[in-house]
């Protein structure tokens, strides 16, 4: 089973990236959260994502600054940074800060699902797909 985290602040938008993941096989979200703080706490607390999927822009704390922060205190946990911004500066940078992965918001289920997978080298060379693994 994989165990994920949504991070968004729109809840809109955040319930229905989890509706839709808990509809994939073998995949199971463990938490929802408005940011990258209330993300950071939950994890503290013991809920441990396998793969987050995050918003780049949101108040409190960004997913730039998220990225950076769960590089050092949960190496383990990869991350999706999900964007309506496709600037390929932008995107570079989110990998030099640890970022696994980047989708855009207007993706397909099957990249979000093909992206899960691919952070986590469960992809076959036929599913992967550029933009989800760096």
């Amino acid at each position: 089973m994989i165990h994920l985290a949504v991070v968004d602040d729109h809840i809109l938008f955040r319930k229905g990236l989890s509706a839709l993941i808990s509809g994939f096989p073998n995949m199971e979200v463990l938490f929802e959260a408005g940011d990258g703080q209330e993300a950071l706490e939950r994890l503290d607390q013991g809920l441990v994502p396998d793969v987050v999927l995050m918003d780049l822009q949101m108040p409190v704390l960004d997913g730039l600054q998220t990225v950076r922060l769960l590089r050092v205190q949960y190496p383990q946990v990869r991350t999706i940074i999900i964007s309506m911004h496709d600037e390929p500066e932008l995107i570079d940078s989110l990998r030099a800060e640890g970022a696994h992965g980047y989708l855009l918001k207007n993706a397909s289920p099957e990249e979000v699902h093909r992206a899960i997978l691919s952070v986590l080298g469960q992809d076959t060379p036929a599913s992967r797909i550029i933009s989800a693994r760096f």
